[in-house]
């Protein structure tokens, strides 16, 4: 292919016209990198590399920008950059910014299981399927949440029936849609038992303390 035009078109893009009719942009870089100038013949495997390596730029400042916005994992990086860079683009662009020392799964995984069982109190399996779904490894997730103590998920359910199911405790059809919501948020029918108990103990400690009080 013919490059019969070669200029800038805006900002550090430049417009290149192959055989007077087909018109591709690239980063000046790129133009920079294959010395492309007009009347300049390109192969289709030099035009390929020509717009991979293009593609590939493009990639990384998006893989940069989006790692800027939040953090993630390497899979969900890689799932987002898929769409639009296509797979080996996307794996390259994300194995860039892996070896930058941007993403690192084994640093991520303990911090989203904690936001998701303290910030959104949600249950081990619900979490563990959060998890995997943006794409950790299913070993790396088993091995975060065997990690986590009983103890603190237990008290993250309790705070959680406190602030908002204590008053639809006492009542049976109330306390069964309670157990309900709970199960949709990922807890186990054991820790929602268990701590439901705990819950309702404490509230009977209370009214014992108040009338020993008013005596």
């Amino acid at each position: 292919m013919l490059i019969t035009e070669l200029s800038e078109y805006k900002g550090d893009t430049w417009q290149l016209e192959l055989d007077g009719r087909r018109k591709v942009y690239v980063n000046a870089s790129v133009v920079e990198e294959f010395t492309l100038k007009e009347g300049q013949t390109l192969s289709p495997s030099e035009l390929s590399a020509v717009m991979g390596t293009d593609a590939l730029r493009k990639a990384k400042k998006r893989a940069l920008y989006l790692i800027g916005e939040r953090e993630m994992c390497r899979g969900e990086l890689l799932k987002k950059l898929t769409k639009t860079y296509g797979g080996d683009v996307a794996e390259q662009a994300v194995e860039y910014v892996c070896d930058l020392g941007y993403v690192d799964d084994e640093e991520y995984a303990p911090k989203l299981a904690e936001y998701l069982i303290k910030r959104k109190r949600w249950g081990v399996r619900r979490v563990r399927y959060e998890m995997i779904s943006r794409g950790l490894d299913r070993e790396l997730v088993e091995n975060t949440l065997a990690d986590i103590d009983t103890d603190e998920l237990d008290e993250e359910l309790i705070t959680l029936i406190e602030k908002r199911y204590i008053n639809k405790l006492a009542d049976y059809d109330d306390r069964r849609r309670t157990i309900a919501a709970l199960a949709r948020r990922g807890y186990d029918f054991g820790s929602i038992k268990r701590c439901i108990e705990a819950v309702l103990e404490g509230v009977e400690d209370d009214f014992d303390d108040y009338n020993e009080d008013e005596d």
